[in-house]
């Protein structure tokens, strides 16, 4: 029997194609699973699906487009007409794959377990444009460059930095136990190697932002102190 299942997305007529003895879920699988459930692709990417978890959910709906998700995706469609270049691609060069998604540089898991996260939740502030296959690339645990470093202006630059130190002195054991992982495979990894070889604080700009200034940054606010947008 094939492993091969063909899903007509109940919008484009698109066929998408899925393993269910497969791998990771594409891009084009977790686009139609948020146009279908209403999920954020950000949020879905959290999940690291595989194939055949993306078709089984797919299959609850039994072939019916659910009421609004026309009208999901022809928002979504437009809010991508105005969505900012993905900050990856931009860089390397690479051709951009899938819509824009918001990639939280220091990952949301982390987050939650500061003291303080409530006031590091806002998404316009601890996150940058990814396209979904890049995106998918830093989340999945497959070998590659994780380093978001060079993708980061001062100011988010300088705010990673702020949120690990605090992750380090408030959770000490998780810091090390992500410290001790592969970062060719994991995120998280990379994300701590970079900072312990000063590749945050060294970073352009970083050196004209007094640390009262950071530490008094209404982090409600998409901007911090206007020095750490210099550089």
């Amino acid at each position: 029997m094939s492993r091969s299942r063909p899903i007509e997305h109940p919008v484009t007529g698109e066929t998408i194609w899925f393993d269910v003895k497969g791998g990771l879920a594409t891009p084009a699988q977790i686009t139609l699973l948020s146009d279908l459930e209403g999920i954020p692709l950000d949020d879905l990417l959290d999940e690291g699906l595989c194939q055949r978890q993306v078709l089984r959910r797919i299959h609850e709906f039994g072939g019916l487009i659910p009421e609004g998700v026309l009208e999901r995706r022809r928002e979504r469609l437009e809010a991508q007409k105005n969505a900012a270049p993905c900050r990856w691609c931009s860089l390397t060069g690479e051709t951009c794959e899938g819509p824009s998604t918001k990639h939280h540089f220091v990952p949301r898991w982390l987050l939650l377990l500061l003291e303080n996260y409530s006031a590091y939740a806002a998404r316009s502030l601890c996150c940058i444009p990814i396209c979904l296959s890049r995106h998918a690339d830093l989340h999945f645990r497959r070998a590659g460059n994780k380093s978001i470093v060079d993708c980061l202006n001062a100011r988010e630059r300088a705010f990673a930095h702020k949120l690990i130190t605090e992750l380090k002195e408030q959770r000490p054991a998780v810091y090390d136990l992500i410290l001790s992982g592969d970062q060719r495979y994991a995120y998280e990894s990379q994300l701590l190697n970079d900072y312990i070889h000063g590749k945050f604080s060294s970073a352009s700009g970083y050196a004209m932002i007094e640390e009262e200034d950071v530490e008094s940054w209404d982090c409600r606010s998409e901007v911090g102190p206007a020095s750490a947008l210099t550089g």
